[in-house]
């Protein structure tokens, strides 16, 4: 199906800006709306490198326009991001090697698993060793650089840490920006960086997007963190379905 490029360009700005909503209330999920949308219209190397420009920019204004000082727990954020290095390398690989259905129906695996790992994990009463930690933090670097959704393994992860809400999304974005020039580098080594020709304007959208998203986390996100988060992620497993149908 052939589509008008202004108007897949105002599409893509309506699921940025939504992405980021859901970024700025969560502290993950940015990829898991935008990734399978992204991947099915713009192709999966474009997809990745337009979600780390735009997600990082949302990122960066979660921490600078926080309302309070941001407080990651520190070693989490180290541990998550030092084990997801050789899990970049991999996912770079991957993102060259499958081809292009295949990374949708990859894709659409994640989304789908991070929802039935996320039903899982409301249940906050066991704590898990801080080792968990490498498996979580290769999983997630893995996924970032193949298909830019690297969230799932670390909010499995720290779910079972007891973090508070604003603990929790403050360590996942920290996360995410210490990850950000490793995986520009694996992608870059591996040929796989393709930046999307109208990525600006997106940009624009992944700001406002957080805007919105962060007034609705200090209304409600906090004292309905659980019930939100799982929402989002249902209706993101039903987008990535969907996208792999019409791709």
């Amino acid at each position: 199906m052939v589509v008008d490029g202004a108007v897949l360009v105002g599409a893509l700005f309506g699921l940025i800006f939504v992405s980021a909503a859901l970024q700025s209330l969560s502290g993950f999920g940015y990829a898991l709306l935008s990734a399978p949308l992204l991947t099915a219209t713009i192709g999966g190397a474009e997809a990745v490198s337009t979600i780390i420009i735009t997600g990082t920019v949302c990122d960066v204004a979660i921490l600078a326009m926080r309302r309070s000082v941001p407080r990651p727990v520190g070693r989490e954020a180290w541990a998550l991001a030092g084990w997801s290095v050789p899990g970049m390398l991999v996912g770079a690989w991957l993102l060259a090697w499958l081809p292009a259905t295949g990374l949708q129906v990859f894709v659409a695996c994640v989304v789908i698993g991070a929802v039935l790992l996320r039903v899982r994990s409301r249940e906050r009463g066991v704590v898990v060793r801080s080792d968990w930690a490498v498996p979580a933090g290769f999983l997630s670097g893995a996924l970032s650089t193949s298909t830019s959704l690297g969230g799932p393994p670390s909010v499995y992860y720290l779910v079972h840490r007891d973090l508070t809400p604003h603990a929790m999304r403050d360590t996942l974005v920290t996360v995410s920006l210490m990850r950000l020039p490793l995986s520009v580098a694996a992608l870059v080594i591996a040929g796989t960086w393709q930046t999307y020709e109208y990525w600006p304007p997106l940009v624009v959208a992944a700001l406002l997007g957080q805007l919105v998203g962060a007034r609705a986390f200090h209304a409600f996100g906090s004292s309905r963190y659980e019930r939100v988060v799982l929402a989002l992620l249902v209706t993101s497993a039903l987008v990535s379905v969907a996208a792999l149908l019409i791709g």
